[in-house]
């Protein structure tokens, strides 16, 4: 296989991220808690955030719109505006967490840099994304940074086409099937699911099939450049 570009996903990938949103979830559960279990409240959660994906895309800003709307639905609007409060700050804090690397992250970065084009493919929101990567540190590492709506095959047949880079020459590196393997797999790329200790539920593929051909599975990101070298 011939490598014109190696492509990261950034939340979870690079950095840890979904940790955030589950004490997130576990402090609205403190919050929620004179008016219904943290089964309940979970559910309830998860079945709204994937209600208001269409309207509301993904990343901090929206999921704590979600926490909201759970927190007057599940209290019948009973909840007071200290407690809303609470729910913002939880927001506030959440976007101006320090950034924590997935282990080998800068090391596997530098060892690629000189050898590879790299880019960053993240969906979310832009600022709160933009900042993120800021923070962390690696932005100097990509060539190209690209902050999507969602990550599907159109979406990337699209920034592929930007940047003229042939599908069947890209390498892409994530931690969620559902985003970062399928849709590269179906346009003909070659993918590196490396997995996270905690995965949101909606980027959970149950059905998926290990035995897909450009599929790779690795432990950790350190593996990555043994990985390279073996294709």
């Amino acid at each position: 296989m011939t490598i014109e570009m190696i492509a990261f996903d950034a939340d979870d990938t690079l950095w840890e991220n979904e940790i955030y949103y589950q004490n997130a979830l576990e402090d609205l559960i403190k919050i929620l808690s004179p008016w219904e279990s943290p089964e309940v409240v979970n559910e309830i959660v998860n079945d709204i955030e994937h209600r208001n994906m269409n309207h509301y895309g993904y990343g901090i800003k929206a999921f704590i719109l979600s926490l909201i709307e759970a927190a007057l639905q599940i209290s019948n609007h009973e909840i007071q505006g200290e407690s809303v409060a609470k729910i913002l700050a939880i927001g506030r804090s959440m976007l101006e967490a320090d950034i924590h690397m997935k282990p080998k992250v800068r090391e596997t970065l530098t060892a690629l840099k000189g050898k590879f084009p790299l880019m960053v493919i993240t969906k979310g929101d832009l600022l709160d994304q933009s900042a993120k990567i800021k923070r962390s540190g690696l932005e100097g590492f990509f060539k190209i940074i690209e902050i999507v709506n969602d990550k599907d095959e159109e979406t990337y047949l699209s920034i592929l086409e930007d940047h003229h880079i042939n599908p069947h020459h890209l390498l892409m590196v994530g931690n969620s099937i559902r985003s970062d393997i399928l849709p590269i797999l179906n346009i003909g790329g070659k993918a590196v699911y490396i997995p996270s200790e905690t995965t949101w539920s909606h980027e959970i593929v149950p059905d998926f099939n290990a035995d897909n051909h450009g599929f790779f599975e690795l432990t950790h990101m350190g593996e990555l450049p043994e990985l390279i070298k073996e294709m």
